[in-house]
Parts: C-alpha cells; structure tokens; sequence
C-alpha cells in the first residue's frame, strides 16, 4: 500500500507546474458595463455604454478599408470580424487577434510621445485590420491550429523505494508557430496600409527617431527588427524602422513586393523571412536592408549638414532616463518640476520631481503621473494628473490632484472625471484641463473655491486637446488642437468662448506656453522637418526661432529671467535642457529635408481598384454618419482553436492537444487539453471561467491515469475464502480532482482565490491467486475536501528583463481546511471488501515570499524566496510538505525531505553575462543571458521545535537565457546545477554530497 500511498504525488506536481504555465494575470470585469452591437456587411461592432461615437466610426471606417485591404492582399475572409471598442480606462491601444476574427480598438486616442499626431480612429482601425488580412493570408494551415507543441517532462533518477517517479527536474514546452512573420515587416506593413489612404503617414516624429539612430550608429540591426521585448524606444524603433523600410521596399520594388513576400511565408516549412522578398527583389532581406542603411544614412548626413555645423542646443541638465518630460519653471525660476521614468525602462512609468537649479536637489512628488503639470502662482502648489486610483468596476481614469510643497501633502480634486493636464490660473483660484469622452477631448474649468465645474469647448467629433496654458492677464488660453493629421495651436478667449487659429498649417506645432510677460506664445514646431522651439510675436504675428537641434526640442518653458528649459529628443531617449541665453537662430541654418524614401508609393504601384480618393483622410467628415441600427449584445465565440501536442513523459510518447474559445468579450471561456499514450494513459483537465459578474467564477477539472508495473511485497488478504499471498505488479491509478470557486481582483496587483477542492484518488490492482485464477480488486484510497484560500500580491516592476531579472516583490499566502479520508485496509462485509479510512481533518497554512532587489550595479540583483508551512495535526506522510528538487532546496531529490511543517530559504544572486546576444539561427533569436549564483538552506519535519542542526543547505549556479522563437514567441530556457552540502539518510536512500541538474524550456522561468 505505501505505493498507491505516493504513487501520484509526482504528478501532481508535474500538475501545479502546468498550472503555473498556464496562470494568467487577472484582468476587471466590469460588469457593470451594459453592452451593445451594430452589424454591417462585414463586421460586428460591440461596444459599452459611453463608446457609440467610437463604435458607429469604426464601423464606418471598417467598412470603408475592408475593400482596398482585402484586394492588396487578394484575401476574402470566411466570415465577419467583431470589433470590440472600449473606453472603460484611459488606455489607448489596438489589437489584432487573428486567429479569434476579433479586433479590440480603446476610445482614447493615442497621445504618445514618440508618436505624431493622426486621427486616431482611421489610423488604427486600418492598421489593425492590415494586421489582420496580412497575417491570415500568410498562415501555413487551418485557422484553428495556431501552434503546434512539443513537450518533454523529465524525473530524477534517483528515488525511495515507495515512489513511481522522482521529482521532475527536465520540463521543456516548445510551440511551432504556424504563422510566422518577422515584427519589423508586419508592423511596417500595417503601417504602411494602402498608397493614398494616408490615415498613417511619415511625420517628423518618425523621422527623427530614425534620423537620431541613424546618425548614433543606433540602428537596429536586421535581426533586432524581428523582434519586440525592448524598452518603449527600441519597440517604437521596430514600428520605426520597419515602416521606413518597408516604405522603401515598396516605392523602389513596387507595392506588391509585400503581397508576394507574405504569400512565401505561407510554405509549411519556412520558419524565417529570409528568402520571403528574394524572388520579387532579386535579394535577400539582408542585401535589401543593408542596402537601405546605406541609403539611410548618406540621406541624413547629407541633410543635416548644415545643421550639424550650426547646432543651437541647450546644456542637458538630466540625462538620466529614457523619458524625461514637461520641464516647468517654478514661479520665482529657483527650480522646475519635471516628469522622469528614471531607471524605468517604459515611458509610461513617470515619477513627478522637483529639482532645484542652484543645488540639483531633486524631491520625489508622486508616482504615474503623465502629461502637462502645472504650478500654483505662489509656487507652493503643484497641480497633475494621474490614476492611481480605481473607480466602479475597477476603471483607471486620469484625475486631477494637487500637491501641497509646505505641508507634502496630495488632494485629489477630480473623481472619476477623465481630466489631465491642469493648468493654473494666474489668481491661483481656477484650474482648467481636459477631460477626455467617447475618444473626444474637451476643456473644463474647476473652481478651487466652490467646486464647480463648468465645459469652456463642446467637440463632438474625436478632437484631441494638448496643453493649455492660461495668459498671464488671466483673458485667454492657448492650447494644441489635432483634428485628423498633426496639431496646431488655437487661442479661446474665456470670456466669449470663441476660439480662433494661433498657427494653422500643414505642419506640427504642439506644447504652447505664454511667456512671462505674455507677449509671446513659445513652442514646438516642425517647418523645417524637425521639431525646434519657436515663438510668435502675438501683436505683430513673427515667429522666431531657438534652438536649431538635431533630434527634436519640445516642451518649452520660459523663466521670467528668459531661461528657456525644453525636452530634448537624442537617440537615447528625452533629456532636459537648458539655454540660459536664448539667440534667435537664422532659419536659412536650420533647412531640412525629411527622409524622402518614407512617402507613400503612388496609388498606380497599388492593387486597388477602389477609389481611394474618396477615403483619404483629405476627403473625410466623421461628423456624420450612418444611423446603425443598435442591438443588445448577444453572444459571440471565437472558433475553437486547437494545439496538437506531443509529451514525452517518463520514457513514453503522448499524443493529444489543447484546445480553448471563448465569447468574444471574453465573458466566458475555456481551456481544455488531453493527451493518451499507447499504455491506456493519460491526462485530462478543462478550465471553465464565466467573468459576468465582479469576480470570476471558475470551475477545474483533472483526471489523470496511470497504468504501471511495480514490484509489491507480500502481504495477505481475505477474498472470496481464499489466501492471496502475491500481488502481480499490474496497478492502475487514477487521481480525479474538481475545483469550483472564484477569483477577486483586488487593486491592480492582487488576486484573491477561494474555492473547494474534491479530490479522490483510485486504484485497480490485480491479483494472482494460487489457483492461477486472475482477479483484480478496485479501491479508492484517498478521498478528500479542501476549502482553500490563496491571496497572492504580484508587485514585479516592468522590465524588460523582468521574466529573467526581476525587481520587485511576490507574495503568496494560503490557507487549507481539509477534511480528507485515507486508506488503511480492508474488512470482510458478507464476503465483500469494504475500504477502512483514517480521518485526517486539519488546517493547512503556506507562505511563499519572493523579494528582489536591484543593486548599485546596473541590472544585478539580489533575490531572496522564503517558503514556509505548517499543518497542526498528526498526519500521514502522504499529505507531508515535499521541500527538495526543483522548487524546493536544489542540491538535493524532491521526496527526499519531507514532513508536515516546512521551512526553505533561497538567496540568488544574479547577473547579466551577455545584454544583447543579437544572434540569430534558424527560427531562434538569441536575445540576453543571465547567470546567478545561489544558496538554498531549509528543511521539511514534524517536530514542534526547529532544529536548525538538521537543516540542509546547498549551493549552486544557475543560467537563464532569454530567446524569441519564429519571431513573436518569448522562449526561456533554464539550466541549474546544485551540490548538496549535507547528506543524509531517508527510507534507507542516502542523499547529498552530489551535483544535481536541472533544465527548462518555455514561456517563463520555473526555477
């Protein structure tokens, strides 16, 4: 019996290990929204209430493009896509799922600050919907097979008598992608869009980060193109660059070079774009892209000549950090506020900080704050939005705070209102901002007194806002206006409420600010091509020009002393700046031509038969549209998709698949996934959630069997009158488990998991009897009910090595009341065998801590894990805590420590080897290598006093590196070798004083 004690153990923590593969972050579920469709000839339009602006644009815009998309790449989709539009954060994005035919499109527009300005909703609805027709038309097989997997679990060798299998120490799951397509093109591509839809074009936003990297010898390489996991520079580079090269591409090889490329990737074995673009261009991609480097840079260096040799650039006053934004002078110009994402490697995490001009002290205000900030007059203020805090149903919308400087202390003024970038009134007792609706911005003033608020614009048709500033005399407001392609600037007399054009043009001027004495109006302009800081003077209308730069200079502000701070664009991201004397510059020294190759082919290179005049983005009015008939939501599933698989698990061949769907809002859905060996074993589960409600409900289901030969020792038993006194080594195990309960999102970190657990454990064993007759005896010998809590904080900071090299802290703890019956023996009942069960009812507590440090040492770190539990009753060794192999303390086996309280800790201490490997081979790109050092101490036992004497220790060394597969897949593998420093002896096994290895192959690290 003591094997069908433990026989199952091993799997079922090959079974956690699945689970972890499979775990996702938990997302809201906004139940409170109510959901609506419209349906046209070829799309579904779903959206919630607060988005049918959004939606009846987007169906109109969808139906527009579907034509000339369809036909460029001569692919008639099987059926209508369902757009979902969302507008329940303040988030702006777009994606393409295509392999669901579901497009997601948030409300918000882009506002970005490595991006230009387009209207928000032509662009992205034809970018995503490029991604969609291109990326089908260029899948190997069935749309319902995304991926093929291949996976390997391996034990150790090692193992007690009373165990199947020793613990797990190879487990490798490895997908083979059945649409393959570098990032660089498919980006470039959905960029690109039609010849003269124009709804995405070459702007000097574009431009100058090419131009920066170009001149930097900071180009990506061909092989970095292919692939995402950078920091927001070096992914906005893969857009980037792959939407100048495919620019390129086009206009010199003509339009259907990319429909011929995507069409070779179809081949079943093409894994990379090598060859994609050799038969139409008479190259390959790496002559190609060599030979547009070269062309790249003689461009820029022709062209910035003139401006290399005359560069009017302030002294960079904070170059730490890839983002540093919206640098403003406090009122008497002792210091300035600026925003910062310091070590981070995202733009998108800011940390407002003052810094004081004389002594560089810099003072921490707050944290995620973006856009436009703004001082009171006294200076003692600082108003900025943020959203930090959640509202119904857990949405992020931006809010208007004000920090007290005298007394560090935060007010939040707005709730829930959709407001950013505040400015101060002079008098100190308004602030105006915009607040954002149904993807259309407008601006609102707040009384600081009585708490009015009251609307200065009324837009309707998705106008963007940009920094409004107030004039010293308190009269009017400047601010960037974007209706479909760049902004420009508009002054609003407050009092009339009229607003009239400042500067109008066909280029970008953005982030306005008056200057102290209010005669000019600064700010940022691309005449030439490249963003400069200009004035206007507002009485006789001249501009003049201040910096002449070869990046970008943004974000002006003016001290009453005429110090001028900016933003300034370099190939290493926005530093701050400082001209302490500004001179204007003679434009005739800042003359410029933009890279030409980035124009769009002309519509004759096109495939197109449609007019596309008639969509240009020169030629539309949103304001009106189609009366859409509107329907409550009905339900909507994603075609059932399937992963075959193949597992090669201990020492046997399984074959069998995954296979998921869900409806289209992702209310409810499941994941589902067997496999079966030639033996008769196999393994089950499905995963079911409905997400209708607040939480989410979900039910789990196992099954697993094994069909085993072990040797037994005799023993005797009663049946049938007769002696049995062998047991054949025939054993058929089955472990059935049913979890039902439900998941609660608290905050933006933290899950809390309840459910309860059945679990019961079977075997069949047959018996050979003196007769020689053969019979067989069926017996459940565990059957058990948990109720389980787990509360888990996931606090690992972005990054992008943070899968590798994480900063940051994860906590999980977990409380188990069980009530479990256990297999003892048998007794005879009217010439029947009835099961004997031992209770053993008890409370189970875990805690698992994982706390990361990063050192002074750029991307080293210090990592430390904590694992702890306890059960308060006496039980069998079948439900002990197992504290070694792979999870537990390396340097020694999985079973070979155990009891019913456990305490293990870890300390690592990692580092980079290698940054940026950028190798590729075959379908792998070999991306970062980290190497780590560690020490594991810890013991599992039943004793009531910790006996630290009997606590093993070992040390070892681990490498993780960090790969992308067929482009888009993230592949990690793992390699860790542990010595056992103690040895010792358990069911007769001695263990330690041995190396012992372990490896990995996946989506994240195990280890």
């Amino acid at each position: 019996m003591t094997t069908s004690k433990i026989i199952l153990l091993s799997l079922a923590l090959v079974l956690t290990i699945s689970s972890t593969l499979l775990a996702q972050i938990e997302s809201d579920n906004h139940p409170e929204l109510q959901w609506r469709s419209i349906e046209t000839e070829h799309f579904f339009v779903h959206f919630h209430e607060g988005a049918e602006r959004t939606a009846k644009v987007v169906a109109k815009i969808a139906e527009e493009v579907y034509g000339p998309i369809t036909e460029l790449y001569q692919y008639q989709p099987g059926g209508k896509y369902h757009f979902i539009i969302r507008a329940h954060d303040d988030f702006s994005n777009g994606a393409a799922f295509f392999y669901d035919n579901k497009l997601e499109i948030w409300a918000t527009a882009l506002d970005f600050e490595l991006r230009g300005s387009h209207n928000w909703l032509r662009n992205v609805v034809a970018h995503e919907f490029t991604h969609m027709i291109q990326l089908q038309s260029a899948r190997k097989i069935t749309q319902r097979i995304p991926a093929f997997y291949l996976q390997a679990i391996g034990y150790e060798d090692d193992r007690r008598e009373d165990v199947l299998h020793g613990g797990p120490n190879v487990i490798a799951s490895y997908p083979f992608a059945m649409t393959v397509m570098p990032s660089w093109f498919a980006e470039g591509v959905a960029q690109y869009q039609i010849p003269g839809l124009d709804y995405d074009t070459w702007d000097s936003h574009r431009d100058m980060i090419l131009r920066t990297a170009a001149l930097d010898n900071r180009l990506l390489s061909y092989n970095e193109m292919g692939v995402f996991g950078k920091n927001s520079l070096g992914n906005e580079k893969v857009y980037n660059h792959g939407y100048a090269f495919v620019s390129y591409l086009a206009g010199k090889y003509g339009i259907e070079t990319l429909r011929a490329a995507t069409r070779k990737m179809k081949g079943f074995l093409r894994w990379n774009f090598d060859g994609a673009l050799k038969p139409a261009t008479g190259k390959s991609v790496r002559q190609l892209y060599e030979d547009w480097v070269r062309d790249l840079k003689s461009h820029y260096s022709a062209a910035m000549k003139d401006i290399l040799a005359d560069q009017v650039a302030g002294k960079i006053i904070e170059a730490d950090g890839l983002a540093n934004f919206n640098p403003t002078w406090s009122p008497d110009g002792s210091a300035f506020a600026y925003l910062t994402s310091g070590g981070s490697d995202y733009l998108s995490r800011t940390t407002l900080l003052t810094k004081d001009i004389k002594t560089g002290k810099t003072k921490s205000i707050s944290g995620g704050v973006h856009y436009s900030i703004s001082w009171s007059p006294d200076g003692s203020r600082l108003a900025y939005a943020n959203q930090s805090a959640r509202g119904k149903g857990g949405s992020r919308f931006y809010d208007i705070y004000i920090y007290d400087l005298r007394r560090n202390k935060e007010q939040r003024v707005t709730r829930g209102l959709r407001a950013h970038s505040p400015a101060w009134s002079p008098d100190g007792e308004t602030l105006i901002f915009i607040v954002n609706q149904d993807g259309t911005e407008n601006l609102s003033a707040l009384d600081l007194t009585t708490g009015k608020i009251a609307a200065l614009t009324d837009f309707k048709n998705g106008e963007q806002l940009s920094h409004p500033r107030w004039s010293p005399d308190g009269k009017q407001v400047v601010l960037g206006l974007a209706k479909n392609s760049g902004q420009d600037l508009f002054l609003l007399n407050l009092e009339s409420r009229e607003l009239s054009p400042l500067l109008e043009d066909p280029a970008d001027s953005r982030d306005p600010v008056f200057s102290p004495d209010g005669r000019r109006i600064y700010f940022s302009w691309d005449k030439s091509g490249i963003f400069n800081i200009y004035s206007v003077d507002l009485e006789t209308r001249e501009f003049t020009q201040w910096t002449n730069v070869v990046g970008g200079a943004f974000m002006p502000s003016i001290a009453r002393d005429g110090q001028l701070l900016y933003s300034s664009f370099t190939s290493n991201g926005y530093k701050i700046a400082l001209i302490e004397q500004p001179r204007p510059v003679d434009s005739s020294q800042a003359q410029y031509l933009a890279y030409g190759n980035g124009v769009k082919a002309s519509p004759q290179n096109g495939a197109s038969e449609f007019s596309l005049e008639e969509i240009s983005i020169r030629k539309i009015d949103d304001s009106q549209l189609p009366d859409y008939p509107i329907k409550p939501y009905g339900s909507h599933y994603s075609p059932i998709a399937f992963l075959p698989r193949v597992m090669i698990d201990y020492g046997t061949v399984k074959l069998g698949s995954y296979f998921y769907s869900s409806d289209v809002l992702e209310k409810y859905g499941f994941l589902a996934g067997f496999d079966v060996n030639r033996h008769g074993d196999y393994d089950l589960f499905a995963l079911l959630d409905y997400r209708k409600f607040g939480p989410t409900l979900f039910l789990e289901l196992y099954n697993q069997v094994q069909n085993t030969s072990v040797e037994v020792d005799s023993f005797e038993i009663i049946r049938r009158g007769l002696l049995v006194d062998r047991a054949s080594d025939k054993f058929r195990y089955n472990l059935i488990e049913a979890d039902l309960g439900v998941r609660f999102k608290i905050g933006g970190s933290n899950v809390l998991r309840t459910a309860f657990v059945f679990s019961r454990y079977s075997a069949r064993a047959k018996f050979q009897e003196r007769n020689n007759v053969e019979t067989s005896l069926s017996y459940n010998y565990f059957i058990g009910r948990d109720i389980s809590i787990r509360f888990t904080h996931h606090g690992i900071k972005p990054a992008v090595d943070a899968e590798s090299n994480p900063r940051g802290r994860v906590i999980t703890l977990g409380y188990d009341r069980e009530f479990n019956k256990f297999l003892t023996g048998f007794e005879v009942n009217d010439a029947f065998l009835d099961e004997v069960f031992d209770n053993y009812n008890y409370n189970k507590f875990t805690l698992e801590w994982q706390e990361h440090w990063g050192l002074p040492i750029k991307d080293h770190t210090l990592n430390f894990d904590i694992q702890a539990g306890i059960i308060d009753a006496e039980v069998d060794s079948f439900f002990h805590f197992f504290g070694g192999g792979i999870l537990g303390n390396r340097g020694y086996p999985y079973f070979s420590i155990e009891g019913r309280k456990l305490l293990l800790g870890r300390a690592t201490y990692r580092f980079p080897l290698i940054r940026n490997i950028d190798w590729r081979l075959g379908h792998l790109y070999f991306d970062k290598i980290f190497l780590g050092l560690f020490y594991d101490y810890g013991n599992a036992f039943n004793e009531n006093k910790i006996d630290f004497d009997r606590f093993k220790s070992s040390v070892g060394g681990q490498l993780r590196l960090d790969m992308f597969s067929f482009y888009s897949y993230p592949t990690r593998f793992f390699f860790n070798a542990a010595y056992g420093l103690d040895e010792f002896q358990v069911a007769n096994q001695t263990y330690g004083k041995e190396w012992r290895f372990y490896f990995g192959l996946s989506f994240g690290y195990l280890d």
